[in-house]
């Protein structure tokens, strides 16, 4: 069997594993509408374009339920990542696959299809053999928080859950088959004793015959009800047993929609009907209980969003796209500001039902009132800096011309080094004051063309004169002409070589280098410090995040550093990133385009 991994995926049960999974009797069976709503429910829980419903045979993996894959029924095992996840009890997680080492030959990460995030819980019988999984995947990179991973979970207990109540009704089906070819065989057997008894008494009188046979055919019949009359009976209850655990399952379905604290909803386009669960109301100052409209829900939107949403909305019937959008409620004077997350997307005509739209509300505003401090504070603090700053700048140009005057040449070189970090510390403080334009991608630059050699080499005068701590060491550059605003790819770098300076302890070294590799300008800077632990790698470049570890309480920082530098690579179309591994340092790098930039 091929294995795309590079590691074993055969878990030492695997023959009992796979006997468990044949008990279901559910290979190569169909699909069926139950398994596919859930693989649908999911998908759009996580907003994602692919989730499966799998199950790992012996060198197959069979697709139960298909949501975004086509036609596809099965992959091979030794390729799909669900081998992967019926190894662990716990969900299965790739937030990056394209980085992972074990992924890096597989067809489906390196190969066209281009899959970037998976994640997969276990479907695990009563007896703990882990027999499929319930995955969703997306081409992008994602985040999947701890939350998301136990949602996962118990939307694939529904599914056992859902495997466990089709093979009770299809072991109801196999008895009630096996009854009725006993009484086949039994019929059988009394035709053929009324035939040998019809020709031993072949010369009694005829209507002796046919009474006893006409009393043997009543006796049948009647026995023949008994038994069916008995097996209705216990369909009965086998039935009555199943619509409890059907209710159970689907108890466990809304249990799962209520922790992730979300509100869904349903419209007909073409009726207008409208359904939601109860935690809507709260989140748009309906009273409890009340039946609520697809218009009263729009009328509670902030007047100045209503065209938008309508727009997407619209968009989203027309081309089956999912939306996303984040929008005020209209409040009372005395009532604070209310944000709201809302997703949906346009579910198409299939097996007899109408197409529908349906998604899911989330209230954010604790979230927009934490940037919204945060932003504040900023600002404040910038605008409060910018005037001290002035002054040290015009007292700093007086000392260079008394410096000049006299002639002291290495006083007026430091005085120089001092006021470029003035009017970098300037230049800082106004993408504070800029912090909103980044949000919407409109960060200001002022392109030109330029060596980053010679960059680089002024990032190390810099470096020499600021820096006594570390050992710095910059790998020699050659000529490598770029396009783009040489002010703020230089704040990149030294943000990048003071957090080497934060973060790792002094003495050690801190190597700069700036290679060109595929026609990108890639520079790095590689420090010997504590590391970045993996669960946030995927947070570094987000605004405001700190990793909350021990070794950082006591270094300051406002989390934005890293975020601004995100944008400014962004906005020059380029590529940033960290490797690291905890206790054996980082390295963080970004990549610029050598041919001229489209901006």
């Amino acid at each position: 069997m091929e294995n795309s991994f590079n590691k074993n995926i055969i878990p030492e049960d695997d023959e009992a594993r796979v006997a468990a999974l044949k008990y279901y009797n559910i290979i190569g069976s169909p699909p069926e509408r139950s398994f596919d709503n859930i693989a649908a429910l999911t998908a759009r829980i996580f907003k994602v374009p692919v989730c499966l419903i799998s199950l790992v045979d012996k060198d197959e993996v069979y697709f139960k339920a298909n949501y975004g894959l086509g036609d596809t029924a099965a992959s091979p095992r030794g390729i799909s990542l669900c081998s992967l996840s019926i190894l662990t009890p716990s969900v299965t997680v790739f937030e990056k696959a394209d980085q992972d080492p074990c992924l890096l030959t597989n067809p489906d990460v390196a190969g066209s299809f281009g899959l970037r995030f998976y994640a997969g819980a276990p479907l695990t019988t009563s007896e703990g053999y882990r027999i499929g999984t319930l995955s969703v995947i997306d081409k992008r990179p994602r985040q999947f928080s701890p939350v998301e991973q136990e949602i996962l979970e118990d939307l694939a207990r529904v599914v056992m859950d859902e495997m466990e109540l089709r093979r009770a009704a299809i072991s109801d089906s196999e008895q009630r088959t096996a009854d009725l070819r006993s009484i086949e065989a039994l019929n059988e057997i009394l035709e053929t004793s009324n035939d040998n008894l019809k020709l031993s008494r072949h010369n009694n009188e005829l209507i002796n015959e046919e009474l006893i046979a006409a009393n043997k055919d009543f006796i049948s019949a009647n026995t023949e009800f008994a038994a069916l009359n008995k097996e209705l009976k216990e369909t009965q209850e086998k039935l009555f047993t199943s619509n409890a655990s059907l209710a159970e399952s689907e108890e466990i379905k809304n249990l799962a929609i209520a922790q992730a604290e979300v509100a869904v909803w349903y419209v007909d386009p073409q009726t207008g009907n409208f359904k939601t669960s109860q935690r809507l109301s709260g989140f748009f100052g309906f009273p409890e209980g009340e039946e609520i409209s697809y218009q009263a829900t729009f009328e509670k939107i902030d007047p100045e969003y209503r065209t938008q949403i309508t727009s997407e909305i619209n968009t989203a019937i027309a081309n089956g796209h999912p939306f996303e959008l984040e929008f005020p409620l209209v409040v009372k004077k005395d009532e604070k500001q209310r944000w709201v997350r809302a997703t949906g997307m346009q579910n198409p005509a299939q097996d007899g039902h109408k197409s529908y739209l349906s998604g899911t509300f989330t209230d954010i505003t604790e979230r927009k009132a934490d940037d919204l401090r945060k932003s504040d504070f900023i600002s404040m603090v910038s605008h409060e800096l910018k005037t001290p700053l002035t002054s040290m700048n015009g007292y700093l140009q007086v000392l260079q011309l008394r410096t000049q005057k006299n002639g002291d040449e290495q006083s007026s070189g430091i005085i120089n080094r001092a006021l470029v970090q003035v009017r970098k510390m300037r230049s800082l403080i106004d993408g504070f004051l800029n912090m909103k334009r980044t949000q919407t991608g409109k960060i200001p630059l002022e392109i030109s063309t330029f060596d980053m050699a010679d960059l680089v080499k002024e990032s190390e005068s810099e470096s020499q004169a600021t820096i006594t701590s570390h050992k710095v060491i910059f790998a020699p550059v050659e000529p490598t002409i770029v396009r783009a605003d040489m002010n703020k790819i230089g704040q990149v770098i030294t943000n990048f070589i003071n957090n080497a300076v934060k973060y790792s302890p002094a003495g050690t070294a801190i190597n700069v280098a700036c290679v060109t590799i595929e026609g990108n300008a890639v520079v790095s800077v590689k420090d010997e410090g504590m590391g970045v632990a993996e669960r946030d790698k995927p947070k570094l470049f987000e605004r405001y995040f700190r990793a909350q570890r021990k070794e950082t309480q006591t270094i300051s920082g406002f989390g934005i550093g890293l975020y601004l530098c995100k944008e400014i690579i962004d906005a020059h179309h380029g590529k940033i990133g960290v490797e690291s591994e905890v206790g054996n340092g980082s390295v963080f790098y970004f990549s610029l385009p050598l041919e001229n930039l489209n901006l």
